[in-house]
């Protein structure tokens, strides 16, 4: 249950000894915090550590390569990222938003862990109220389409909130 909390800590307790937490570091951190439902803090050390990414490559404000990142960081940073998406876009001009999962090439047996994680996240998860989904990009099976459609719905049902 304390998972998280304890990552935490051990965050906080590198920094104090003058150890700069690497990229496994904080990705241990943020998996346990969003494993465990604490999506703030997976979010919050998102942001602190966006240094310590550099393979999360925004191309451009409607397209992020979630490549080499593991699902529950990966899932952050699609959180993350439709939040700046929502806070930023006035209800008229939601564009479609790119993530790019790659299809498992890397991945053991090359069985993608990317592409349903994001999809079962959608379905899932409450805090998208079912109005986002994901299509599938047909020309590059890498890749997830969110229609500005499904993204302009799910503000305006949060805004009903």
């Amino acid at each position: 249950g304390g998972q998280w909390e304890r990552a935490l800590e051990l965050l906080d307790e590198m920094q104090q000894r003058g150890i700069e937490p690497n990229v496994m570091s904080y990705s241990a951190a943020i998996s346990a915090c969003e494993l465990s439902g604490e999506l703030t803090h997976a979010a919050k050390l998102l942001l602190q550590a966006n240094h310590a990414f550099p393979n999360i490559k925004r191309k451009g404000p409607n397209a992020i390569d979630l490549h080499d990142l593991s699902a529950p960081v990966a899932r952050t940073v699609v959180r993350t990222t439709l939040a700046n998406v929502r806070r930023r876009s006035s209800i008229d001009q939601y564009e479609d938003l790119t993530i790019i999962t790659g299809c498992g090439k890397h991945s053991v047996d090359n069985e993608a862990v990317l592409r349903p994680a994001i999809h079962t996240m959608f379905r899932d998860s409450s805090e998208f109220h079912g109005q986002i989904e994901c299509e599938h990009d047909a020309k590059n099976p890498g890749r997830l389409i969110i229609p500005g459609s499904a993204i302009r719905r799910w503000r305006e049902v949060l805004s009903d909130e």
